[in-house]
This record gives C-alpha cells, sequence and structure tokens, in this order.
C-alpha cells in the first residue's frame, strides 16, 4: 500500500518508511508515544490503540496530508520536555 501523498508536494515516502519512523519515535523515550484509549470494546477489547495504528489510520483518514510534515510535527508534539 503506498503511503498518503499531497497534492503538488514531491513525496516519495512509503509506507513501510512510515512505519519505521514511527517505529523509531516510539523507541526514543524522549518522546510520549503511550497507546491511546478508545472506547469501543468490539474494536479495542483493552481500550487501547497502539502509537502506531493510531497515526496510520490518521494518516489513511486524511489522505490529503504530507507524511513527512507530519511525522516533523509529530516530533515536536510528543517530545517530552
Amino acid at each position: 500500500m503506498k503511503a498518503p501523498q499531497q497534492v503538488g508536494f514531491i513525496n516519495n515516502i512509503s509506507l513501510g518508511d512510515i512505519v519505521e519512523a514511527l517505529n523509531r519515535l516510539k523507541a526514543d523515550n524522549r518522546y510520549a508515544t503511550d497507546p491511546a484509549y478508545r472506547g469501543d470494546p468490539a474494536k479495542w477489547p483493552d481500550h487501547q490503540i497502539s502509537f502506531i495504528d493510531f497515526h496510520l489510520t490518521y494518516l489513511r483518514a486524511h489522505p490529503g496530508l504530507n507524511p513527512d510534515h507530519y511525522l516533523a510535527n509529530l516530533k515536536l508534539i510528543l517530545k517530552k520536555s
């Protein structure tokens, strides 16, 4: 599956590259990458979605986003003080 791409941007990032970048963030204790709460027990029996699944789902739901920009902003937002 090809990663989302914003029209007008040069963007050759693949789904594998996105997953790799998210895994690097998750492995780095300088970033807050806890699972997110989800209220639907039918979809998420433990009421949690993993950090990686959460962000992949978001990118798939918003195909107009530039994944490079999204990942760069994510690093800024998740950086622990």
